[in-house]
Formats: structure tokens, C-alpha cells, sequence
């Protein structure tokens, strides 16, 4: 099948990630896989080199850098006039031939405004399109918007990452395409723990909490740093340390503020994150992002066998509470300010800490519990939905 995988852009974040290895995974089943970045400035390149193999083809504005500079300008110039902006009709206009050219059979879109941007041209030209919804729609409802749903209508079929977010959806709309949840795969590399921790010059024995997330703040770091220096120090115990894996300005404001604390760590940006986690003992995600509907750290937490502390928030409690067993403990958001209950953060940390039967019970389940989280298994999901679209409806 020849599809093209449509994102918002190729940056790190879950739904980012989840196109990439998507993509990766369709095209070593023998799927021609191409990739359309929505925003052609919003790229890492090193992130795309080392996610997405060279048979993945990836196509953006960038391919027409004149165009795509004076329709920015006159885009910008349209926007102060207050007039309707076009440079949107030409992306459409140039993914309409992207389509044509590569003669794709399938759309998958994985972001909202890709969704937008691609539901009228594979209107027009008759090609299915298949919406992940990785949590924007349902942080619109919650803030009271519902005028999306005639995007959604142009899917053959909708794919949530979480049952949360199906339900959403569901409650809101009684007449939208079949939805179905796939929850998201990781690809994990193992690596040895004792060297993460020797690079980062932590003590061998050392109790590790770490957090792998964007770098922005409602992701709850500063709420992990805060909790951490609460927690009550066993004397002759194991030190506590903290690791906080990722790379930005608010970060680096972090690290200005708390830095002088040698039991704190801030990596930036780093390639291969799944280095860092086979150093923790504890994964962390204290999270207020409303659109959070099945983050991707906690399930690489999951596959590294180390339990997660995170808030209630989105399919978190999907993750945390399986059938299995628990793969980890939640902590409360606050219903009015829409917070993480420090209070509760620092308990459950507390109790990793301090309670080694805990520990090891949770982190045994977090192990079992990844079998369902793998690339594979979401592809096969992927492939079936993907079938099912392309497939022409019975005649009666």
C-alpha cells in the first residue's frame, strides 16, 4: 500500500514520535511510506536521521523554498491586513500533487491541523484518510469546543490512543466514522543502567527518580524537582538522586534555578533517551497538559521495567492500572487549579523510596505489562484500520 503519513512536524513529542516509528515500521513490512511535514521549519534532523529509514520518503514546503518563502511573507502581510491568509491553500495545493504524484492510497494524519489541512484535498480527490486523535480534540472539548467535527467526518475511520480519549468523543458525537483505540508502541533499545549512571557521575547504588518528557512546564517538571527535595532521606540509605532528561529554554531556567543541587540532573536535549531511563529506578510524569492522552515516557518507563509515579490525567490510568497489575502509582490533579497535588507526588515517591516490596512488585507488572506496548502490536492495529478504509463498502 502506498500511504502518506501526515504530521504537524518532525519534532519531539508523542504524536511526532509515534508518525516516525509508524512510518519506520509500514515501510520494513514493505509499505511505500511517505511522510508530509505540515510545518517544514519544525524539524530535527537528527531525530528524523535516526527514526526514519532512507526508503521513508519526507516531503514539506521545504521541497519549494521559493515558493514556500514568498507565501510565507505574503501570508504574514495578509494576516496584519487582517485579510484571510492563502499560504495555507498553497500547502493544500502542493499536497493535492504530492498526492497525485506518489499515487497514494492512504492519508493518516496524526495532528489537527494536519487533519484540517488534508481533509478537503482527499475530499476532492477521493482518497481515504485515516485521523489519529493523540488528544487535541479532547482538550478541546474540555475547554467547551466542538467545531471540529466536520474534519472528523471526512475519516473513514478515527484511531485514539486511549480509551479516554474514545470516550470523549463518543460522549460529544453520536453520528462520527468508526473509532477505534490503538494505544501507542515504542520502539526500545536496551542499554546497561551501571553506564548511564556512571556517565552522569551518579553512585552505583544510588535511588534514581527520572523524567523524560517535552520541555515545556506544564509537563510538571518543576513540580518533580519540588517533590523531590521533600523526600525523607533514609540515614545510611541509599541517596536519592533526579534526572531530567530533555532540552529547552524553560528547562534551562530550571536548571539555573535548581542546578547547584549536585543530586539534581539536567541532561538537555539528548538522542537516545532510552540511555537515561535504564538508569532510573523510578520514572516520573507529574503532568497538567491537557492534552495528554497516552504519553509516550511512561509506556518507555514500562519497557524498561521501571514503575512510573504520574498524575490522573488523559489514558494515564490506562497505563498505570491495567489488568495486570499496577505499573505504577497516581497522584491527583487539583479539579479547580488544575495541578498536580504536590502533597501526593511527594508521598507516592516517598513510598517507592522506602518500600522496596512495592517496588519490585510494580516494576515486575510495568515489565509484563509493556508485551501490549510494542511497535509491532500498534502497526498490526494500524494495518487492519488501514485495510478496513481502503476497502471498498459491501453492495446489498
Amino acid at each position: 500500500m502506498r500511504i502518506l503519513i501526515s504530521t504537524w512536524s518532525l519534532q519531539v513529542g508523542g504524536g511526532e514520535v509515534l508518525a516516525m516509528n509508524l512510518a519506520a515500521e509500514l515501510s520494513r513490512r514493505g509499505h511505500e511510506v511517505f511522510v508530509f511535514n505540515q510545518r517544514a521549519s519544525l524539524i530535527d534532523h537528527d531525530l528524523v536521521k535516526r527514526l526514519l529509514p532512507p526508503a521513508v520518503k519526507v516531503l514539506s514546503m521545504a521541497d519549494r523554498p521559493v515558493r514556500s518563502f514568498w507565501a510565507n511573507k505574503g501570508n504574514a502581510l495578509q494576516q496584519r491586513l487582517g485579510r484571510a491568509a492563502t499560504f495555507y491553500d498553497q500547502q493544500q495545493q502542493y499536497l493535492a500533487k504530492c498526492l497525485q504524484r506518489y499515487r497514494i492510497e492512504l492519508v493518516s494524519s496524526h495532528s489537527t491541523f494536519s487533519d484540517k489541512m488534508c481533509a478537503g484535498v482527499v475530499k476532492k480527490l477521493g482518497i481515504p484518510m485515516v485521523i489519529t486523535e493523540h488528544g487535541d480534540y479532547s482538550a478541546f472539548l474540555l475547554d467547551g469546543r466542538n467545531d471540529f467535527s466536520p474534519v472528523l467526518h471526512q475519516a473513514e475511520r478515527i484511531l485514539t490512543v486511549s480509551n479516554y480519549c474514545k470516550r470523549k468523543l463518543e460522549q460529544a458525537f453520536n453520528d462520527l466514522p468508526p473509532i477505534q483505540t490503538v494505544y501507542n508502541g515504542v520502539v526500545s533499545q536496551p542499554y546497561d543502567g551501571a553506564l548511564m549512571r556512571q556517565q552522569l557521575q551518579i553512585p552505583a547504588g544510588a535511588f534514581v527518580f527520572g523524567m523524560v518528557a517535552r520541555g515545556i512546564d506544564k509537563k510538571g517538571w518543576r513540580y518533580a524537582i519540588q517533590a523531590f527535595q521533600r523526600l525523607e532521606i533514609t540515614p545510611g540509605g541509599r541517596l536519592p538522586y533526579l534526572v531530567l532528561v530533555g532540552g529547552s529554554d524553560y528547562l534551562r531556567q530550571l536548571q539555573a534555578e535548581y542546578g547547584a543541587d549536585p543530586r539534581i540532573v539536567f541532561t538537555g536535549q539528548v538522542p537516545n533517551p532510552d540511555f537515561f531511563v535504564a538508569g532510573f529506578d523510578v520514572g516520573l510524569l507529574p503532568s497538567y497538559f491537557r492534552s495528554e492522552a497516552l504519553p509516550l515516557a511512561v509506556i518507555e518507563y514500562m519497557a524498561s521495567g521501571k514503575p512510573s509515579v504520574a498524575t490522573r490525567v488523559g489514558g494515564v490510568p490506562e497505563l498505570l492500572e491495567p489488568a495486570t497489575g499496577p505499573t505504577g502509582l497516581l497522584v491527583n490533579i487539583d479539579p479547580v487549579e488544575y495541578t498536580p497535588d504536590l502533597v501526593m507526588l511527594t508521598d507516592e515517591m516517598n513510598q517507592y523510596y522506602h518500600d522496596a516490596a512495592l517496588y519490585a512488585a510494580h516494576a515486575r507488572n510495568a515489565r509484563t505489562a509493556s508485551a501490549g506496548f510494542t511497535m509491532a502490536a500498534c502497526t498490526d492495529q494500524y494495518e487492519q484500520a488501514f485495510q478496513s478504509a481502503v476497502r471498498p463498502a459491501p453492495t446489498v
